[in-house]
C-alpha cells in the first residue's frame, strides 16, 4: 500500500527519531530461546530495536526480482544473540493477503511426516485386511 508523500515522510521521521532515541548499544534477543521454538526471549531495548527495525525496513522495500519477490530486509543480526534461531527467512510483501484465507497449517515439518507415514501405515493395513478377506472367500 502507497502512503500519501506527507504521512510517509511523517512516518520516516518518527523513524529516524526512534532510532535515534533507542540506542543498538545493550540490546539483545535470542529467538527461539525454549526447545519449542516458539519462545523469544530478550531485553527491553531488544525488542524495542526489534520493532525500530522493523518498521525502518518496511519503509524501504527491496523491489521484487527474478530470485524473490517484492520484500523487506530488516537490519536484526546485531541484535540477535549467539544461538539464535532465523526470525525471518523472507520477508515477503504482499499488499493482497488480507483478502485471502489463511492457508498454513498448524502441523509443522514432523506433523507433516507423521501424518505422511501413518496414512501410509492405514492403507497398507486395509489392503492387508482386503487381501486377507479375499482369500477367505476364494479358499
Amino acid at each position: 500500500m502507497e502512503l500519501e508523500e506527507p504521512r510517509e515522510t511523517q512516518l520516516r521521521e518518527l523513524v529516524a527519531r526512534l532510532d535515534s532515541l533507542i540506542p543498538r548499544e545493550g540490546a539483545h534477543l535470542t529467538l527461539a530461546g525454549d526447545s519449542g521454538g516458539r519462545t523469544s526471549i530478550g531485553n527491553r531495548l531488544g525488542y524495542l530495536r526489534l520493532g525500530v527495525d522493523l518498521l525502518a525496513a518496511a519503509l524501504n522495500p527491496l523491489p521484487p526480482s527474478d530470485q524473490a519477490p517484492t520484500r523487506i530486509e530488516p537490519d536484526i543480526d546485531y541484535l540477535l544473540s549467539d544461538g539464535s534461531d532465523v526470525l525471518f527467512e523472507l520477508c515477503e510483501i504482499d499488499e493482497a493477503i488480507g483478502s485471502r484465507p489463511p492457508v498454513e497449517s498448524r502441523l509443522g515439518l514432523v506433523g507433516h511426516l507423521v501424518a505422511g507415514v501413518g496414512l501410509v501405515a492405514a492403507l497398507i493395513a486395509v489392503l492387508f485386511l482386503v487381501f486377507l478377506l479375499l482369500r477367505s472367500i476364494f479358499t
